[in-house]
């Protein structure tokens, strides 16, 4: 063999092709594509059940301050959590003042003031992300009808019993228990539910 016939031979087996490049770039791009995508709703998913727990924690903070010994303006008053389908991102932790049993208070003006402000709002938790309230249900001898305009979970001491009250229609009526339907944007849910009998717990759906 002639040494430019050498030449040409090695000349052909160095490095990759155009074609053979184009297919290690595609390969690369969908790889990558695929693995960010799985990290992105691993991460939505972890954020979403931190979300439910924060919620199921806000509701047994609720029933600690209704049930033991904390105090709103020198008075023993019922604690309760407020949830509102008019403001999906929020929901606000509250001192019944009033023993109504729902918060009557105005939430647009509802401060992060561990201490209260007037209208009985102790604190608002804003919901991170792009999470948010998805329904607010009913309980199982209800048909577990969703369409609720918003739910208030009430303790008042020395009973841990959770006073539950939905409202739909501006009518108010009283239940057994509440499934919050909390919501991703990649249509994930988890369910934070309250029992009359106090218990509170999450569910993945």
């Amino acid at each position: 063999m002639s040494l430019s016939s050498n030449k040409k031979t090695m000349r052909v087996s160095r490095g990759f092709t155009l074609v053979e490049l184009l297919v290690t770039i595609t390969i690369f791009v969908v790889l990558t594509g695929v693995v960010l995508f799985s990290q992105n709703k691993f991460n939505g998913s972890i954020m979403l059940t931190n979300l439910a727990y924060d919620t199921a924690l806000t509701l047994r903070q609720a029933q600690t301050y209704g049930v033991n010994v904390r105090e709103f303006n020198g008075n023993f008053m019922p604690y309760g959590v407020h949830f509102d389908k008019t403001n999906l991102k929020s929901f606000i932790l509250f001192t019944d003042l009033n023993s109504s049993g729902v918060f009557d208070g105005d939430p647009t003006v509802c401060l992060d003031q561990p201490n209260g402000t007037d209208d009985g709002c102790v604190q608002k938790f804003n919901i991170k992300s792009n999470n948010l309230i998805g329904s607010i249900c009913s309980s199982v001898t209800d048909n577990n009808t969703c369409d609720y305009q918003s739910a208030d979970v009430t303790f008042k001491r020395p009973n841990p019993e959770a006073n539950i009250r939905l409202t739909k229609n501006a009518s108010t009526a009283i239940f057994d228990n509440v499934r919050i339907i909390l919501s991703s944007p990649t249509n994930e849910t988890r369910e934070v539910i309250v029992q009359k009998n106090g218990l509170i717990y999450v569910k993945q759906r």
